[in-house]
């Protein structure tokens, strides 16, 4: 099995007017990750920030394609855009994790990738790396806050 790795950052479509919605909303998008990706061998990371996803999936190249074809038809997201793909030798992230940026007051307007546009694909790899091993200014949405059942298939 060849292990690929790809990245990509779209807009959240529509506006999330309070915590708790939003929360509503990630749990809902870490379900269906929950859901999906452990049976079809992926494993990544969303990194949410503000208007912002950006997406890191690793597993089998046979399955990134049509995933990616879902996630893209995914009406939590808007104008999507594929920053790289590539074969991996080994996994950089071992589940699947959704992190939230809550920067302190003082950062709250600088975004963990200032122009995504622009970024490269090891400039989104190498953050979603950082993100996923940081604790300062992160909340991460876990399997946990799901309620009893919900993620299992």
């Amino acid at each position: 099995m060849l292990l690929c790795r790809f990245a990509f950052f779209s807009r959240r479509a529509g506006q999330v007017s309070d915590r708790d919605e939003e929360d509503r909303e990630l749990l809902h998008i870490l379900e269906a990750g929950l859901r999906n990706n452990p049976r079809h061998g992926l494993t990544g990371v969303l990194l949410v920030d503000g208007p912002h996803f950006v997406q890191v999936l690793e597993g089998p190249r046979s399955l990134l394609y049509p995933t990616l074809k879902r996630i893209e038809r995914n009406p939590h997201h808007n104008d999507l855009v594929l920053t790289g793909y590539s074969e991996i030798d080994g996994r950089m992230f071992d589940d699947w994790s959704v992190f939230v940026r809550t920067p302190p007051a003082r950062l709250a307007g600088t975004p963990w990738i200032p122009n995504p546009e622009l970024a490269t694909h090891g400039q989104v790899i190498e953050t979603a790396r950082r993100v996923s091993c940081g604790k300062t200014g992160v909340r991460q949405i876990h399997a946990g806050d799901l309620p009893s059942g919900a993620g299992q298939t």
